[in-house]
């Protein structure tokens, strides 16, 4: 795999995070919440908006996979 791809895929990841822990640390952010953050942000090329979405969407649900009440994983 192409080093470039790859970190480009890892600096999508690492913004969405951001975008997701200025919302709220915690999962549950809804579409309708991380849509209004990207305007906020002034964000309105659609494939980078689609691109964040997917990547938020990931993470999302990679948080829900985890269970662990001792130690709960936030964004």
């Amino acid at each position: 795999m192409a080093p470039d791809l790859v970190n480009q895929g890892l600096e999508l990841i690492k913004q969405a995070s951001y975008i997701l822990e200025g919302i709220s640390n915690n999962p549950g952010v809804t579409s309708l919440q991380f849509y209004d953050a990207l305007d906020l942000a002034g964000i309105s090329c659609d494939d980078e908006r689609d691109a964040l979405y997917m990547a938020a969407a990931n993470i999302e649900m990679s948080l829900e996979l985890v269970d662990d009440a001792a130690n709960p994983t936030i964004h």
